[in-house]
């Protein structure tokens, strides 16, 4: 692991010593660990984006990709295969720590789960 120092404010570090201090962990473990947060959401906010290019285009990537995988990035197909591990793997190592869209093209509507509670109970 490489080490990188980035100039934060000295309010936000005071408080990220305090909540450290609490948690019991060190200061760059927690800087860490909100930093990783942070970019893991922003990459479920990227592919929720990449999910509405995906539906604007669904015609023509129907007709091009029907059946294959795809990889959309920024609105564009980036890499496609019928092989969804190896395109996984092709795309985590050409965009790491981004959000990139992998989805079937198919004909058929998307299947949505609704889930109405926030807990789940078993019998």
């Amino acid at each position: 692991m490489s080490v990188v120092s980035l100039p934060i404010a000295e309010r936000t570090a005071n408080s990220l010593w305090w909540v450290a201090e609490d948690q019991g962990i060190t200061p760059e473990a927690l800087a860490d660990k909100a930093i990783r947060t942070y970019l893991f959401q922003e990459a479920e906010r990227k592919i929720d984006r990449e999910e509405q290019y995906y539906c604007v285009q669904h015609a023509e990537l129907l007709r091009k990709y029907t059946g294959q995988f795809i990889a959309m990035h920024e609105g564009h197909v980036v890499d496609s295969d019928t092989d969804e591990l190896a395109l996984f793997l092709r795309i985590c190592e050409r965009f790491p720590m981004i959000g990139v869209l992998i989805k079937r093209v198919t004909d058929q509507p998307d299947l949505v789960w609704m889930v109405r509670s926030p807990r789940i109970e078993y019998d």
